[in-house]
């Protein structure tokens, strides 16, 4: 299920279970963010510094 942040247009949020692994991702168009979250953390600001500093990024191509 994806969400919004007020804030944050036009990117959308899901958090997902990858095995033990908490994991926020930020959508928008074809780029895909993501970051891992400790049980405490802020999403807002967990967003917040994804989507200013990304480490990487997964653009779909269309392929």
């Amino acid at each position: 299920m994806t969400f919004t942040l007020s804030g944050f247009d036009p990117w959308t949020f899901q958090v997902v279970f990858y095995g033990s692994l908490l994991v926020l991702e930020a959508m928008q168009n074809d780029m895909r963010l993501s970051a891992v979250l400790n049980p405490m953390d802020d999403t807002r600001s967990c967003a917040h510094q994804l989507i200013t500093s990304p480490s990487c990024a997964l653009i779909n191509g269309g392929r």
